[in-house]
């Protein structure tokens, strides 16, 4: 009999444990750790940030997909030592394993900008997302006591995957928020240190998306790298090195993102907690751990650089992990992951947004992109979870 132990219940996580629980041995056991016991659809989280939808809309329990086999514990990792083969944590007994999956996660990354961490608001899981929304809702409150011009000012730093998304929703909550609390509008700025946006899609599709912030009055400062964060303010050097100080009670910090900590705690050769690991996604000199998602550096045959920290990837690469162990435990080799990208998409609001199709990258943009994007919402659902799951969580909002 041999202990599996997969950590984490987000996307790698749950489609590791989803092939795992019908793929290993009868006899063998096969452990699975969260935090939190709940899974949230973290591709979603600006639309929960920006209020436009249900925080429970996005999450699931982890124990109502799983198999009767798998044990859930409720737990925060602290350190992993692959020499004892041991998972020790702040809250439970340390665990032993045959076989690991890491598959950690993420966590908001300051890039060491003074004041980030003490001064903004990150977005990195559904407690912060939601404080996000939360505070938003305050400030745009606040404001017929205050008449105070900082509370009617959102600033979100970073204009990735995540601010560009954030912004695409808050244009759509934010006039409704005003109207709620009869206030002016709402003064929306986005800064990034880059002269350009979203570098994986086209200029056509960045322009698109530049349009779109442009039509819904979205300041876009471009070339703005952020010097510091003070109670209060954005302090940032313009692409001609000019000091500016924006004043706003709202930050939001989106500029990116490393691995979960974890892996540096552990002492992992690692890179903003990410570990380059074997083409089988095994850890080198340790084929009986195998890290995936955001704590692992996979690269392309091309070895060029590794791909990206994406759902997409993540659950590729759980199902892969799960299928090597199954392999190992049958006397079988371990095989390379490969993958083949089924698109990117970018949501620009409910009803707009931009994306590449395929392999192919046929671009798409307005109506067919955002309803595409709750096409793959459900699609992780049912690779991530199972058909009910689907239809309780699913977005089937194509129309609007």
């Amino acid at each position: 009999m041999a202990v599996t132990l997969v950590l984490g219940g987000g996307y790698a996580g749950m489609r590791a444990v989803k092939f795992l629980q019908r793929g290993l041995p009868n006899d063998d056991q096969l452990i699975l750790v969260d935090q939190t016991g709940t899974h949230t659809e973290k591709t979603n989280l600006h639309e929960v940030a920006a209020g436009t939808i249900a925080p429970d809309q996005i999450t699931y329990q982890i124990d109502r997909v799983i198999a009767d086999r798998v044990k859930l514990v409720t737990a925060t990792v602290t350190k992993i030592d692959v020499e004892t083969r041991t998972v020790a944590f702040a809250d439970h007994a340390a665990l032993r394993y045959d076989y690991l999956v890491v598959a950690l996660g993420f966590q908001s990354e300051t890039f060491g900008v003074p004041g980030a961490d003490e001064n903004a608001l990150p977005m990195d899981d559904l407690a912060s997302a939601k404080a996000v929304a939360h505070h938003i809702g305050r400030q745009i409150r606040n404001y017929r006591q205050s008449h105070d011009d900082r509370d009617l000012k959102v600033a979100v730093c970073g204009a990735g995957f995540t601010g560009i998304e954030l912004l695409g929703e808050l244009t759509q909550s934010l006039p409704k928020l005003t109207t709620k609390y009869q206030t002016p509008a709402v003064e929306l700025v986005c800064f990034e240190r880059m002269p350009s946006i979203l570098p994986m899609f086209t200029e056509k599709l960045q322009t698109y998306a530049l349009d779109f912030m442009a039509k819904n009055n979205v300041d876009m400062r471009l070339g703005a790298s952020i010097t510091a964060i003070k109670p209060g303010a954005v302090l940032y050097k313009d692409d001609a090195g000019n000091e500016h100080e924006y004043e706003t009670n709202t930050i939001i910090w989106t500029v990116g993102v490393s691995g979960s900590h974890v892996i540096a705690d552990s002492g992992f050769d690692q890179r903003r907690n990410r570990v380059s690991v074997q083409p089988d996604l095994t850890l080198a000199k340790h084929p009986e751990v195998l890290i995936v998602g955001d704590v692992a550096a996979v690269m392309p045959p091309d070895g060029e650089r590794p791909y990206p920290t994406t759902a997409q990837i993540a659950l590729a690469c759980g199902e892969h992990a799960a299928k090597n162990i199954i392999a190992h435990r049958q006397g079988k080799p371990m095989t390379p992951f490969k993958y083949e990208s089924s698109g990117t998409v970018a949501s620009l609001s409910d009803r707009d947004g931009i994306g590449e199709l395929f392999s192919s990258q046929r671009p798409v943009h307005g109506y067919v992109a955002s309803a595409l994007k709750k096409v793959i919402t459900d699609r992780s659902l049912l690779e991530s979870a199972n058909l009910g799951t689907v239809f309780s969580k699913g977005r089937f909002d194509l129309y609007h």
